[in-house]
């Protein structure tokens, strides 16, 4: 497939891999918040192996990435997102058959698997090899649509399992990946890695080859993933708690609810700007406002936890910031190395996310039980001002 396209030649397909992010992060990453009543009335499952499942996922994501990233930029994503569509099927379709915690986690290694291969860093590999120069802005894009994901498949799965039970809303799921997001990844064009042999740098464009000399890229690649680990170590882990934290502090019950659901609108015009005005700015820039705001939402919250006031304007940035982040999290990497080899890329930077993000939803539930909400919100702020540092020596390095 050729190198950049204009985004109308495309319109229709990245229309199509918009709804596919949106059923597979709505069918697998957030049914479990709506499932777990159901599999504990059902078959006796606590929200740690409930939501343990999640953490599975993670880190198989974290083991295959590396080598599924070499296979896309070899052979393009349409084998690995069908493949993906398939497996992510069968995995749900097992689901809805476990009968205890041993069934119910052995499914996730499974769901690991397709999740990897069709969602996560695959579609933005996708997006690279499709859009060329269009890449920020059109991931940027699909991010905002993939917000809808819970909105979508909250009241969805709530719905299904009410009305038909848990396991069937599994197998429609299930049925959903068969039936729409493997025909839609199967319209993928074909790609194929351009040859090596080269003219030349001077001759290779400026998005191939990416702002960082290959002999520079080592520690520019490690301040990327401390930074992104480190911001994703919160954003995967408070988040879970900031419900229970307000209330905690003294919040009520539907005030904190009501202030929590601000966090989808947030993260949406967040997005939204960063889609369509972002590409005046360099990617790094856009990223340090977000690294920034994320920690000065934490310490504005940790001295007034109770306040109304206070949650509202924390919930407003910190998901602001989060949102920001999530884009450039994505787009950075392509930045600053390039479309060559920005499968592998992302694949090697998903190892420590991952893991990362994999352990947060316990630390953070050690550091609530242990710290209450304003020694939390402080221990937040601190490991997003090391997020935010390391950051800001990339961008030096890169000045430099």
């Amino acid at each position: 497939m050729p190198a950049s396209r204009r985004l109308p030649e495309y319109s229709l397909l990245l229309a199509g891999l918009a709804l596919t992010r949106i059923i597979g992060w709505g069918s697998i990453y957030y049914s479990p918040s709506v499932l777990a009543a159901y599999l504990e009335r059902d078959i006796g499952l606590g929200p740690t192996i409930v939501f343990g499942g999640i953490t599975i996922l993670l880190v198989i994501g974290a083991v295959i990435s590396p080598m599924l990233g070499r296979h896309l930029d070899r052979r393009g994503t349409r084998l690995a997102m069908a493949l993906g569509a398939v497996i992510s099927a069968m995995g749900l379709a097992l689901l809805a058959l476990a009968q205890g915690p041993i069934s119910y986690l052995a499914t996730w290694l499974v769901i690991g698997v397709g999740h990897a291969m069709q969602l996560a860093n695959t579609g933005n590999v996708t997006v690279a090899q499709l859009m060329g120069e269009r890449t920020r802005r059109v991931i940027g894009l699909m991010m905002l649509v993939t917000g809808l994901a819970s909105s979508v498949f909250w009241p969805l799965a709530a719905w299904l399992s009410a009305d038909y039970g848990w396991r069937a809303c599994l197998l429609v799921f299930a049925a959903i990946q068969l039936v729409i997001v493997l025909p839609i990844h199967l319209a993928i064009p074909a790609y194929r890695a351009k040859p090596l042999a080269d003219p030349g740098p001077s001759a290779v464009p400026a998005e191939e080859q990416g702002r960082v000399p290959p002999a520079q890229r080592q520690p520019i690649f490690w301040l990327l993933a401390l930074s992104f680990s480190a911001s994703g170590l919160v954003s995967w882990g408070l988040p879970l708690h900031i419900i229970g934290l307000m209330q905690g502090a003294g919040i009520a019950g539907a005030s904190a609810v009501a202030i929590a659901s601000l966090s989808g609108p947030a993260t949406l015009v967040a997005r939204s700007v960063d889609a369509i005005a972002g590409e005046r700015l360099p990617v790094e820039r856009v990223a340090l406002v977000g690294l920034a705001l994320g920690p000065a939402a934490c310490l504005l919250m940790a001295v007034a936890p109770g306040s109304s006031a206070f949650a509202i304007t924390f919930v407003v940035l910190f998901n602001a910031a989060m949102g920001v982040i999530a884009v450039a999290r994505a787009t950075l990497p392509l930045a600053l190395f390039g479309r060559n080899g920005f499968g592998a890329m992302l694949g090697r930077l998903t190892v420590p996310q991952n893991l990362t993000f994999a352990a947060a939803p316990l630390l953070f539930a050690f550091l609530v039980e242990r710290l209450g909400a304003s020694g939390t919100l402080m221990v937040s702020a601190t490991i997003q001002s090391f997020a935010l540092l390391a950051m800001i020596v990339l961008v030096r390095r890169l000045r430099a």
